[in-house]
């Protein structure tokens, strides 16, 4: 797959990802708290991101499993920080053409979240 546009909800922060292929859901509660729910993401090497609009916009938050960055005008969660990859925000890519591979963290989804789809579901992170 080639690369991929994204843009937070104001448009004010713009990115692309190289060769997404990965799309996966996390069910834990920091997600749930980021995002208002699951939070949909396509995990890529680093060196994959690349901001062309705004990145002086983004800000950083220090959670206590992995860095949040998002759009400090209006609030996009664009990436979580895991090291050597990051999670982006599958929601803010508009041309994303990925099934989910997966769900993790399933042992902490919201009550009345009713996960569908055949994807492989883990209860913590997958094997």
């Amino acid at each position: 797959m080639a690369a991929v546009k994204g843009s937070c909800l104001c448009g004010k922060v713009e990115y692309e990802v190289e060769d997404p292929q990965t799309l996966a859901y996390c069910h834990c509660t920091r997600c749930q708290r980021w995002t208002g729910s699951s939070l949909a993401g396509v995990v890529i090497p680093k060196e994959n991101f690349h901001f062309t609009k705004g990145e002086e916009l983004v800000t950083r938050y220090e959670s206590e499993f992995a860095p949040r960055n998002f759009c400090s005008n209006c609030g996009s969660s664009i990436y979580d920080d895991l090291g050597e990859n990051y999670f982006v925000a599958a929601g803010l890519m508009q041309d994303l053409d990925l099934t989910p591979s997966f769900h993790m963290q399933v042992a902490y989804k919201a009550n009345w979240h009713d996960i569908g789809g055949d994807a492989p579901q883990y209860a913590e992170m997958p094997g």
